[in-house]
């Protein structure tokens, strides 16, 4: 759906998958100490790991994941992941798609029309399709952004995720020590996504891919104007993702700077992207590092 291509800002998620053998650990009732990076900042971060028997869920559809998020409640919860959910569908998990959400007239290809940088130049988008698209992407986000409580933990049975990350304006996302490895003969699905007002910074991650899928793909740009990127590998050698984005889109739209606004603090040791790439595929993981 590109819709929320054009929404504020990106998000990208990595999952790593967790073996067969690791699972006699229940990670959903792990904590994390006291500056444990940035989501145990301050004392540190127990989630829903206090929660009792009727209250540890699995589920497989977005009705059953909203039905356990209980509307954002403090009650201690744990949340599994069976499968793939997507948000965006109706209550009776059929697809929705852009025209379910498209509102005061907006609509992709006229968008895109209006503000083609050949003729509308470098300025943010403004006017009716611009507001158009800020409606059916507040319409959307009704739908996709599903309130977290305190005390919840959501994990992933399998390596499994919820699609549709929820959004967040001015959203900050610091993408470090990824292993990115597409198989022969698979579809590429990564990039790093530069949307309006978004924050990536990313540092230290490694691309492997097959000969059809080119440096340049991994970052795609929706009205972006910025990305910090820093040690990344493409199948083993160091690229500049930035310097080539920028060249290969060069006149057809204008180029990102590498000024992001902030730098990230909450964070423990960054290895290189080669000695992540490596650590990655013998094995290190979710639910398999100390």
């Amino acid at each position: 759906m590109r819709l929320r291509h054009l929404s504020s800002a990106a998000a990208l998620l990595a999952v790593l998958c967790v073996p067969a053998q690791a699972q006699a650990r229940d990670i959903g009732r792990d904590t994390l100490p006291a500056n444990d990076g940035w989501a145990a900042y301050g004392t540190g971060t127990t989630g829903g790991a206090a929660a009792d028997d009727a209250h540890v869920y699995t589920v497989t559809n977005r009705a059953e994941l909203v039905r356990a998020l209980d509307g954002g409640s403090a009650t201690p919860k744990i949340i599994k992941i069976a499968g793939s959910i997507d948000a965006d569908t109706d209550d009776d998990g059929d697809r929705l798609d852009c025209a379910d959400y498209a509102t005061d007239g907006y609509g992709l290809k006229k968008y895109l029309a209006a503000y083609d940088p050949r003729t509308w130049g470098s300025a943010r988008p403004s006017g009716p399709q611009e507001e158009a698209r800020q409606a059916s992407a507040a319409k959307q986000a009704e739908r996709i952004v599903l309130p977290v409580g305190s005390n919840t933990t959501i994990v992933g049975l399998g390596g499994h995720a919820v699609q549709r990350a929820p959004r967040v304006r001015f959203g900050q996302v610091h993408v470090y020590d990824n292993r990115y490895l597409v198989p022969e003969g698979s579809e590429y699905r990564y990039s790093l996504g530069v949307s309006t007002e978004s924050a990536i910074y990313a540092e230290n991650n490694a691309f492997t891919t097959p000969s059809h899928v080119e440096v340049a793909d991994l970052v795609k740009s929706w009205n972006g104007s910025a990305l910090h990127q820093s040690g990344t590998l493409f199948n083993g050698y160091p690229v500049d993702l930035l310097a080539i984005h920028n060249a290969y889109n060069s006149g057809s739209e204008r180029d990102l700077t590498a000024d992001v606004g902030w730098t990230p603090t909450l964070h423990g040791p960054i290895d290189s992207a080669a000695v992540a790439d490596r650590e990655v595929a013998r094995g290190a993981g979710a639910g398999r590092i100390p």
